[in-house]
């Protein structure tokens, strides 16, 4: 179930992974009301990335990717929003899940 302290509003407004990770961060800061360093930030990004392709995973293969031959992150999230016709609901339920 979805954290309380998540506006659905603002979930819904994720177009891409980068930004879901900059909102886990912001959240992250708002909730402990400090500061976090760079190594707690990494953690979360990476566990909000690991989440979403855990998730999306169930819907499109590593090999399948991996035969689409693209270069960048952007490239790949590009891709992927092509691809997976529910590829926003996904970042979205995997945003709030993670939070």
């Amino acid at each position: 179930m979805p954290n309380s302290f998540i506006s659905s509003m603002e979930i819904t407004m994720l177009q891409s992974l980068s930004e879901a990770k900059t909102f886990a961060v912001r959240r992250v800061i708002e909730l402990t009301g400090e500061e976090i360093e760079e190594t707690e930030k990494a953690i979360i990004e990476t566990g909000l990335e690991n989440e979403f392709l855990d998730k999306i995973s169930e819907e499109i293969s590593d090999e399948e990717i991996e035969k689409a031959n693209l270069g960048t992150p952007e490239a790949v999230e590009g891709y992927l929003f092509h691809k997976l016709p529910n590829y926003m609901t996904l970042l979205e339920e995997t945003t709030a899940e993670f939070l």
